[in-house]
């Protein structure tokens, strides 16, 4: 398991470095929920679910605090604009790049300089038709790997595959728009993470000349 260190402050992003924070959602705080824009909270109050509502809003404002750290802004003043294909971006002259996942009461925030880059959390379920999904989703190698596989490793390795081909497909902006095809794939540098205990996880990042540092998100 990857360990995330705690911070009192928010480090500086380096040249050639990729910080990657991890976040609990748990109740926000008054502060973070002001910090909001409006379209944020029309999305907040679509959610059916309370649970879903809570961590709509507290993902947004620890996603916020830290781009407005790194960014000398106060959260509120964060601008974001979508790509083409859906990918959060920054709607600002940076060349600061970042990307998230969320997936139960966590999730990751991947940052770094003037490299695309992209990350996807999952949180591990074993009732799941892994084979059905692999042979669906999967190339065929991978599929017939997890088929053959003992029932005790199929999900590990079903989340480390899926995990690692939405990180790529997240960096390179284009999502699931058309299916789980990798463009380039010697693009990215790959890592499989396990960011806590019944969690998958991945990181793409262009290139491979890059330090990795990792840090809990004190919200």
């Amino acid at each position: 398991m990857i360990q995330f260190l705690a911070t009192p402050t928010m480090p500086p992003l380096a040249p050639g470095e990729v910080q990657l924070w991890r976040a609990h959602l748990g109740e926000p705080s008054a502060s973070e929920v002001a910090s909001l824009s409006p379209d944020e909270w029309a999305r907040a109050k679509r959610f059916h679910f309370p649970d879903d509502t809570r961590r709509f809003i507290a993902g947004r404002a620890a996603l916020r605090a830290i781009l407005g750290a790194q960014l000398g802004l106060d959260p509120r003043e964060v601008r974001f604009r979508t790509g083409a294909h859906g990918k959060p971006e920054l709607d600002a002259d940076t060349l600061l790049r970042f990307n998230l996942s969320h997936s139960g009461d966590l999730m990751l925030v991947a940052l770094t300089h003037g490299r695309e880059i992209g990350v996807d959390l999952e949180a591990m379920r074993e009732n799941v038709g892994f084979e059905m999904l692999s042979a669906h989703y999967f190339d065929p190698e991978d599929a017939w790997h997890i088929r053959t596989l003992p029932a005790a490793e199929k999900a590990g390795k079903f989340y480390e595959i899926w995990t690692r081909t939405e990180a790529q497909l997240k960096a390179a902006g284009t999502g699931l728009s058309d299916g789980l095809k990798v463009v380039a794939p010697d693009r990215w540098s790959l890592l499989s993470l396990t960011p806590a205990t019944g969690y998958a996880a991945a990181l793409a990042v262009e290139g491979d000349d890059f330090t990795l540092n990792c840090w809990a998100w004190a919200n």
